[in-house]
């Protein structure tokens, strides 16, 4: 495994480690808290939360982290299928020079709670009528508020995750093809059995804020591959929360919590992809991260600047 260009500092791992904390009680509180929330709904509240982090921090030991979003949306595809939602570049400086980049791509799915039996998540069709989506015909909204409970079990699924389909192939070939791996980050909520009911009551008490049971979590799709195939799962399935997760979820084992996949192993180059100097010069990486066909609707960089001296 390739070597970091310098140590970091504890101090500022553990600072970048808060921060994806932070954004993992976010995402994780808002699906316990919302169980209908779509997919890029949560992406979005990933990246806002980040953003809200982006001014340049400077350490007493002369150490600078910045953090930067740039949400790009719109085009997204590598060829037909999405490739990955968000894609995290992490860049290594010494005294304001690039001497290393590194790149971890992230394709998100959620759990569905179990009365969910559709991949309901956002159409077409939303797209082309826009505003007036906020509008719906009498009998769409009587649907949407209407007396129901969502439960999140074990035996919940990953409902726009089919195992052997085409987009779950087109990530395989993509990391064979490029040597770049690609993880998922499944969105879980804070803990299971958890069950909200609609409509919610208007002083009830919020879900909660703390350190996450289960949250957020991070899995090569290699590894996941590997997992569903023991698993023995059917073309086309969608892997339930305890065909992937072991029954005691741990914090150093994947799935990892985004926020350990990210200071612990991002960061010391045990997992994601080591892209030289310039990650542009890589040109499944540009396709990735520069074409506006690219399979990737959001960017996060993570930038570490070491003293001159150090």
């Amino acid at each position: 495994m390739s070597k970091l260009p310098f140590p970091i500092p504890l101090e500022v791992i553990n600072w970048i480690r808060d921060i994806f904390a932070a954004v993992n009680r976010r995402v994780s509180s808002k699906l316990t808290a919302f169980p209908t929330t779509h997919e890029t709904s949560l992406d979005m509240s990933f990246i806002e939360e980040v953003s809200e982090h982006s001014a340049p921090v400077k350490f007493s030991s002369g150490w600078l982290v910045r953090l930067e979003t740039h949400f790009l949306g719109g085009g997204r595809y590598w060829g037909k299928w999405e490739i990955a939602d968000i894609g995290v570049l992490v860049v290594f400086r010494r005294g304001g020079v690039v001497q290393q980049t590194k790149i971890a791509l992230l394709q998100s799915k959620r759990l569905y709670p179990v009365e969910a039996q559709t991949t309901a998540e956002d159409h077409p069709i939303d797209y082309i009528v826009g505003f007036g989506r906020l509008l719906p015909a009498e009998q769409e909204y009587s649907s949407a508020v209407k007396a129901r409970a969502f439960s999140f079990l074990e035996n919940s699924r990953y409902r726009a995750l089919e195992y052997g389909d085409g987009q779950y192939q087109a990530i395989l070939t993509y990391e064979n093809d490029t040597a770049i791996p690609v993880h998922y980050l499944l969105y879980n909520p804070v803990q299971l059995p958890v069950t909200v009911t609609y409509p919610v009551e208007a002083d009830a008490t919020k879900p909660p804020v703390g350190s996450e049971r289960i949250g957020a979590r991070v899995i090569s799709a290699v590894s996941l591959d590997a997992e569903l195939k023991q698993q023995q799962l059917g073309a086309g399935d969608n892997p339930a929360f305890n065909q992937i997760f072991a029954s005691t979820a741990s914090s150093t084992s994947p799935p990892w919590p985004l926020e350990y996949f990210i200071a612990d192993l991002v960061l010391s180059c045990k997992e994601g992809h080591l892209a030289g100097v310039n990650p542009m010069e890589d040109e499944a990486l540009f396709t990735v991260f520069n074409r506006r066909s690219g399979p990737i609707s959001a960017a996060i960089a993570i930038t570490i600047d070491a003293p001159a001296e150090a």
